[in-house]
């Protein structure tokens, strides 16, 4: 667990300094710079972001954990490193784990009827981001950094895309379909089978 918090520490300290290492340095130098006083921050914020993981999946145990392997094609976008939580309809609850583009590539073969959460992970910080099984409907995060916000942006809403050159009957008939959640549900419903 020590060398687990020194190797994320060193890697924040890179990422948040900008900061790469001359090739060739000595262990001795790196042993100095993660004793020092200073360093110290990084290990504290190393320390929280492994409970985070730890909590995170001791919470999740109880689902069943499927491990998608990399397809080794290089390429940077879809490359973050997932941790998918799929509630689905037909198959319950589960954890997908591996890179973005072969999750995404792994849903839509194997799977209908779903709705997930990708927590992407890179060099201790991560985002966010909800997706629907269904071509068309989006899961909208609450805009909590809106000035003046209204009850309405502090929900989760699960809707479909419209176009912004849409007419007013189409714009009127998607937010009828519209769902809003103060969370999210952690399985699916029947008001998901309208869509």
């Amino acid at each position: 667990m020590e060398q687990e918090v020194r190797e994320l520490a060193l890697k924040i300290f890179k990422r948040k300094l900008n900061f790469t290492f001359k090739p060739g340095v000595s262990k001795d130098v790196i042993d100095q710079l993660v004793a020092s006083e200073p360093f110290q921050e990084y290990i504290r914020l190393a320390e929280k972001q492994l409970e985070k993981r730890a909590k995170a999946l001791a919470v999740n145990k109880h689902y069943p954990v499927i491990e998608v392997p990399a397809d080794g094609n290089s390429g940077m976008s879809w490359g973050a490193y997932v941790l998918c939580f799929v509630y689905s309809k037909h198959r319950g609850n589960f954890v997908l784990k591996g890179y973005m583009r072969e999750v995404q590539a792994y849903l839509k073969k194997n799977y209908t009827h779903y709705f997930c959460n990708c927590s992407m992970q890179y060099m201790g910080s991560h985002r966010d981001s909800w997706s629907f099984w269904k071509e068309g409907i989006g899961v909208h995060e609450p805009n909590r950094y809106k000035k003046g916000r209204s009850k309405e942006d502090m929900q989760f809403v699960v809707r479909p895309y419209v176009s912004w050159s849409c007419s007013d009957e189409e714009r009127e008939k998607a937010d009828e379909q519209s769902l809003r959640f103060k969370r999210m549900p952690k399985r699916w419903i029947p008001e998901f089978d309208n869509f």
